[in-house]
């Protein structure tokens, strides 16, 4: 499984983790998330970014013209929240 640092690109509105541009936490291959400098991350943010970052993960394992592939970034489900930035470790 790859590894991923996944990086807070925009801002929208409000943070309630009060994340900011640039912060980022990796998921390795392990399954583990590691978020560097005590920084926090909402549950909910987490919660609806886990089943894509598990498929990113296992991407190239994926047949076919599967979208996870193009997918490069992810929201938060607060409309007003953070926009999530996928890149390879």
């Amino acid at each position: 499984m790859k590894e991923l640092k996944i990086v807070v690109e925009e801002i929208v509105d409000h943070c309630g983790a009060k994340l900011k541009p640039g912060d980022s936490f990796y998921v390795t291959g392990k399954g583990k998330i590691m978020i560097p400098d005590n920084k926090e991350i909402c549950m909910f943010a987490l919660h609806s970014l886990i089943p894509f970052l598990a498929s990113k993960q296992r991407e190239d394992e994926l047949i076919g013209e599967d979208y996870i592939k193009e997918m490069k970034k992810l929201c938060c489900p607060d409309p007003g929240g953070v926009v999530f930035r996928i890149e390879d470790k």
